[in-house]
């Protein structure tokens, strides 16, 4: 043991060594890596001891030695232990609650402070945003979070967000950004200060120093579109209401409303706002002359006190998942509707069908919690196609016969237990698709019989769950 301990570099080797053994069996191979870091510098040790033993035979000579590499090993150490530990101090005003942000790359603005002993010091201004000229990747990636009293700000009390990205859309500029949000208080000062700085950007009054990889503004075979999906967005630059395109697909963001400059784009034809807090429809709707489809399922509208009868070019309209239980009467008012999808939401009846809905060619009603096919059926004869699966419905009944455009009938995952003969009266019926758990063979033999050109698909819900 004596051997091993009788110079400074093999006691410092012997410490590594063992440090790196408690490393990787202590945290059973979780930090192995590190451990086999410790282990090598102390291998590299005792290896520079075994050298100067060998080469130097003063003594003396030797001992300097050893004491100037144990020196250069300890600096190292230490060098490499503030290097690890470097990191952005990240201090906030006192009692901040909300939303806070660092937008970085921005032409004209501030640079960050440097770095003083390994901690760049950041302060968030009272407004909670801060703008500079300095690039996210030109700063530690590690952060601590204080308050300007000195409170310490744990990872429960900050959410760090350090994937904040904001395209400009009209050209390929792009924001970037950390977000934090302190006391889980969720604002959008942030990214309305984004849309600002773009609007500065498209003026030609700002610069940022990133790109889009990809251009929001794409085109396929019908033309150009904007596709703004799932960006956290609040609100638009201004100059996207100068967009020549036919379709916004803006949709899983954070919307109170459906943006202003939307309504400013005359070619517009399809409008997707569905999973956005909306709760109402602006009437400079009326402004989109062109719209044909427009789908606000999945946000806050439960009901529409415009005048829809106005929206004389609206052919489809998806209001699917927002937990109705009426169909609002404005609805249908919409004098040329041929497509109307309100799945996913609580309707137990069709009796909300009148004479307004008869030129309905599509309706999509499943995932309700609808029990039997009623008499509005009347109303429906031009419908060609019906989803109406994912229900409670026990039979096809008599009153099927209404449906006499129909060509396609999606009703399986419902108890169906009966099948009106009348159904042999849909002669444009092409498919239909229906569960055969409590048919008989009979059931399912007289249905082939009476539609001999239809194709029929059975399928057996208890094996699907």
């Amino acid at each position: 043991m004596r051997k091993l301990t009788n110079s400074p570099l093999k006691v410092l080797g012997l410490i590594s060594i063992s440090l790196g053994l408690i490393i990787g069996i202590g945290t059973l191979g979780y930090l192995y890596v590190f451990g086999l870091f410790f282990i090598g510098l102390g291998l590299i040790l005792f290896a520079i001891d075994f050298t100067v033993q060998k080469l130097v035979t003063n003594h003396k000579i030797v001992w300097i030695n050893q004491i100037a590499f144990s020196l250069i090993y300890i600096l190292f150490l230490c060098w490499s232990y503030l290097e690890w530990t470097e990191h952005n101090a990240i201090i906030f005003p006192n009692n901040y609650k909300g939303q806070a942000g660092i937008i970085f790359g921005i032409e004209g603005h501030p640079p960050l402070p440097e770095t003083e002993f390994w901690v760049k010091e950041i302060n968030i201004p009272d407004s909670g945003i801060l703008i500079t000229s300095t690039k996210v990747e030109d700063i530690p990636s590690t952060l601590r979070f204080y308050f300007q009293n000195g409170e310490v700000g744990t990872f429960e009390k900050v959410n760090w967000d350090p994937n904040f990205q904001y395209d400009c859309i009209i050209n390929n500029s792009r924001l970037e950004g950390w977000l934090f949000t302190i006391d889980s208080l969720e604002t959008d000062q942030v990214r309305n200060k984004a849309t600002e700085i773009c609007n500065l950007i498209l003026s030609g009054k700002a610069k940022s120093a990133y790109k889009a990889e990809y251009s929001a503004v794409a085109k396929d075979n019908t033309g150009y579109y904007l596709h703004l999906q799932d960006k956290n967005l609040t609100s638009l630059p201004d100059k996207v209401s100068e967009l020549e395109i036919y379709q916004a697909i803006l949709t899983g963001n954070d919307f109170t409303e459906i943006p202003k400059q939307i309504f400013e784009i005359e070619s517009l034809e399809w409008l997707m706002v569905g999973h956005n807090p909306i709760k109402e429809i602006s009437k400079d709707i009326y402004k989109l002359k062109k719209l044909n489809t427009l789908y606000i399922g999945s946000t806050d509208i439960t009901d529409i006190r415009l005048d829809f009868s106005k929206l004389d070019s609206l052919e489809h309209l998806d209001i699917s998942d927002n937990n109705l239980v009426r169909l609002p009467e404005q609805i249908k008012n919409l004098p040329n509707l041929l497509w109307l999808s309100i799945d996913h939401n609580r309707f137990q009846d069709l009796n909300f069908v009148d004479k307004r809905l008869e030129r309905l060619e599509m309706l999509d009603l499943y995932t309700n919690e609808i029990k039997s096919i009623t008499k509005e059926t009347k109303h429906l004869k031009n419908l060609k196609e019906l989803q109406i699966f994912d229900n409670q419905i026990d039979s096809i009944p008599d009153n099927i016969i209404d449906l006499k455009s129909l060509e396609k009938l999606e009703i399986w995952n419902n108890p169906i237990r009966y099948i009106s003969p009348n159904i042999r009266r849909l002669t444009k019926l092409k498919s239909i698709r229906l569960d055969d758990d409590y048919l008989t063979e009979k059931d399912k033999q007289n249905l082939k019989s009476w539609l001999p050109n239809c194709a029929i698909q059975f399928q057996t819900r208890s094996e699907k769950f």
